[in-house]
């Protein structure tokens, strides 16, 4: 009694799974189970195993073949058999694929539709935010990193940076930096580089270096901030209870401030090419 109980609870669950994973409608998925476990089946034979109205069992089962899962063998009564599972699931995951990616190409149009729409009211609107608002505090999470993205992207002559940070930086703010270093703007920054690094960041950062891009290691527990062209300052004060505040300001006189103290972090520290190689070769 126990194994048979073991046997429907394997059951249940398989058509579960092909039901919420792999897309079929429970009868289908109940339809396929019943045809591999009973071997082939008719329509009322169907109705018997597992329960499907007779009524419903031949659009069930149809849909089945349609999906190349089952094999339908002419006759009265008509029969129906299960494909082989990794001939049949395989060709369904192939057809899942196909419609997956046709829905993120659909989703990617729309998407690019809305940036060109919706970038033009953010550019007429941005204007008058930044006049407005002189200082803006945020957490430092994912919309921070996309607005601090968007303000190195936005720079007209210089970014400098100073991080105590042993962590490297995230991707989108490399990729915000190789985009302005191609546009031929200043880039210049002072920041650990540590072990914590792998030999992914390592590569990046050196790639970084070869397009212009002015870094030296430091190794310092100070103020971590981001200047933009000598007007806007970001700061980022450490973790309190699991998260990172962020201050933006727009202040001229604190920016010059802030540069003065940038300045004497750069000359204590070293060029950062040699610091990476270095530890680039320990993770050969």
């Amino acid at each position: 009694m126990m194994n048979q109980m073991s046997k429907t609870e394997d059951t249940g669950k398989l058509v579960q799974l092909l039901n919420e994973e792999l897309g079929l409608t429970p009868y289908e998925a109940k339809a396929y189970m019943a045809l591999l476990q009973h071997g082939r089946l008719s329509p009322f034979g169907l109705n018997q195993k597992c329960g499907i109205p007779r009524p419903r069992a031949y659009d069930v089962l149809n849909s089945l073949v349609g999906k190349g899962l089952i094999m339908e063998q002419p006759g009265r009564p008509r029969m129906y058999a299960a494909v082989d599972p990794q001939a049949g699931l395989g060709k369904l995951m192939t057809e899942l694929e196909r419609k997956t990616l046709g829905q993120l190409e659909e989703k990617g149009t729309i998407v690019k539709m809305l940036v060109s729409s919706l970038s033009k009211l953010h550019d007429k609107s941005r204007g008058a935010q930044l006049e407005g608002e002189r200082v803006w505090v945020t957490r430092r999470d994912n919309a921070f990193i996309a607005k601090y993205c968007e303000a190195i992207r936005n720079v007209e002559k210089e970014l400098v940076v100073a991080s105590p940070d042993p962590k490297p930086p995230e991707n989108d703010v490399l990729e915000a930096v190789e985009h302005i270093l191609k546009k031929n703007k200043t880039v210049r920054i002072v920041r650990q580089i540590t072990p914590q690094w792998t030999r992914r960041d390592l590569d990046k950062y050196e790639e970084l270096i070869a397009l212009g891009d002015q870094v030296r290691h430091l190794e310092y527990d100070g103020l971590r901030y981001a200047i933009f062209d000598e007007k806007d300052t970001v700061l980022v004060f450490p973790a309190s209870e699991g998260s990172q505040f962020a201050v933006w300001i727009r202040l001229p006189s604190l920016a010059a401030v802030l540069r003065e103290h940038f300045e004497a972090l750069y000359k204590k520290g070293q060029p950062a090419l040699p610091t990476l190689r270095k530890l680039r070769n320990t993770k050969i």
